[in-house]
């Protein structure tokens, strides 16, 4: 029997499935492009096969571990962060971006980030670990496809989503269990090549319970012998000071809520976690837009904010931005009538009248972690509090300048003894990590932002230029805003999901 072609076997599980031990020349050839039908291959000989694809040797790199993570990470393991790159192929090269270089980078630049072939595990005190398995590898999801849809179409309407190809984003917002092995895979890469040659679309889909945008790095251009990685919550303590200092008293009042609903959310297991997250997102139906803002504007309303403000504030772009957002989502959603689950929430939690906005902070430099390409979550948030009934008055500079003011202060008075005692909270043990599910629910009203427009997201060349355009999946979830880098060719703008 002769083997079968590579895309066969990708799409062919079900014959692998009932093939037999006489047919070692086709289980031979597949288990070599897919670790799922690899597992396949196994059962059916009864013995153990070096996974290895491209003759990479990736069993032979990766041992068993057990990672440690943050309680912290824990309130993130339902979430899948979804980065899209696309790239032109302007000058019309026949070896455009070669598939065998972006498959050979991928497996090569794993073998440094064994935590991607691990399985998510609760652990009996509450937290969560990584368990890597060399005998078991919960493999990454890799694939490249064809696609009829040129580059230009995409460009000319400036990267619509409804102009992406339809596969070119495999998985949801939520992480749920892969339907073969049972387990949360962590990462999923679909490259797709674009009509006629014109370009190349890479979707990287990763676990927000292990990583946050540094994962963009899984897509570097980088020569992987000059690349290295780490993770794991022992990292961060080892950049902790001794000294303390008090959180300040949004944090302290945020953080000090708690909510039945909540903890019996975080009790779940993860796959239930997931299950449930992933069918109330799919009745939310969250729908995203991204926004471009000229640095003009932005410098513009900055100006007449300030007026309103003491003379000596500064104010950053994320300050101003982040309090827009903040008035702007409020007024969104004053007249919408609440579905059930706010109504329930709501009643059993006894919700204050506030609206609670998170701006989070990325600490990698305040720690001396920014060279590490660490791959964890670095961050939190500082908390700005304000009454839900101001959400009737106009949005203008001066009510903006309130909301701004608070954040800046927040921000300014984060010090490195503030960002330990953060830590110390939340992954105290005391109770499920203090997390947004308990914010969201206390509150009226919740608004997270997210300022990663120094991720590197427009650095990546495989030898034919960087991204021509770099985003996140608009399909997020309900009150987080995103602020993200602008490209090259845009430079000056900010854009923004909301």
């Amino acid at each position: 029997m002769q083997p079968l072609g590579r895309q066969q076997i990708v799409e062919g599980s079900d014959h692998i499935k009932q093939c037999t031990i006489s047919d070692d020349i086709i289980l031979a050839d597949c288990y070599e492009y897919d670790y799922t039908l690899w597992m396949l291959a196994t059962s059916k000989l009864g013995r153990t096969i070096s996974f290895d694809p491209l003759g990479i040797s990736i069993g032979d790199n990766i041992e068993s571990k057990e990672y440690i993570c943050r309680r912290y990470e824990k309130q993130f393991s339902h979430i899948t962060i979804r980065f899209v790159f696309f790239y032109a192929n302007t000058a019309g090269a026949g070896d455009f971006m070669p598939a065998d270089q972006l498959e050979e980078g991928f497996y090569r630049t794993l073998a440094l980030c064994p935590w991607f072939a691990g399985e998510l595990k609760q652990t009996p005190s509450g937290g969560m670990e990584v368990i890597v398995d060399e005998e078991k590898l919960n493999m990454p999801y890799y694939r490249e496809s064809q696609s009829l849809v040129h580059f230009s179409k995409i460009q000319s309407s400036g990267f619509h989503r409804m102009t992406w190809p339809d596969n070119l984003v495999p998985v949801g917002p939520v992480a749920y269990p892969d339907k073969a092995t049972g387990m949360i895979k962590l990462l999923h890469i679909q490259v797709v090549r674009l009509k006629e040659n014109s370009g190349v679309a890479i979707s990287v889909n990763f676990n927000h319970g292990v990583a946050d945008d540094e994962t963009r790095a899984l897509v570097s251009g980088v020569p992987v012998a000059e690349a290295s990685f780490c993770f794991g919550g022992d990292i961060i303590k080892r950049h902790l000071p001794t000294e303390r200092a008090p959180l300040s008293e949004p944090s302290c009042k945020v953080l000090s809520a708690k909510s039945h609903v909540a903890d019996f959310f975080m009790w779940l297991s993860l796959n239930k976690r997931g299950m449930l997250a992933s069918y109330l997102v799919n009745s939310a139906s969250p729908r995203g837009h991204l926004f471009r803002i000229s640095r003009s504007k932005i410098d513009r309303l900055r100006s007449q904010v300030l007026e309103h403000l003491p003379h000596e504030t500064r104010l950053s772009t994320n300050d101003i931005i982040s309090a827009a957002l903040h008035r702007v989502h409020e007024q969104a959603v004053i007249g919408k009538s609440r579905g059930w689950l706010d109504r329930l929430t709501g009643w059993k939690n006894g919700v204050a009248g506030e609206h609670c906005t998170a701006v989070v902070v990325n600490y990698r430099r305040q720690l001396g972690m920014s060279e590490l390409n660490y791959m964890g979550n670095p961050i939190f948030s500082e908390f700005v509090l304000t009454p839900m009934h101001q959400a009737n008055l106009p949005i203008t500079p001066k009510t903006i300048s309130e909301v701004a003011g608070q954040i800046r202060s927040q921000v300014s008075a984060l010090t490195i003894p503030r960002i330990g005692q953060n830590i110390d909270v939340f992954d105290s043990g005391e109770k499920y990590a203090a997390d947004f599910f308990v914010i969201g629910m206390t509150h009226k009203l919740m608004t997270i932002t997210t300022n990663i427009t120094s991720a590197k997201m427009y650095s990546a060349d495989f030898g034919h230029g960087v991204q021509a355009f770099s985003t996140i999946h608009p399909e997020l979830a309900m009150g987080i805003f995103l602020i993200l880098p602008s490209p090259p060719s845009k430079q000056g703008h900010s854009c923004q999901y909301l």
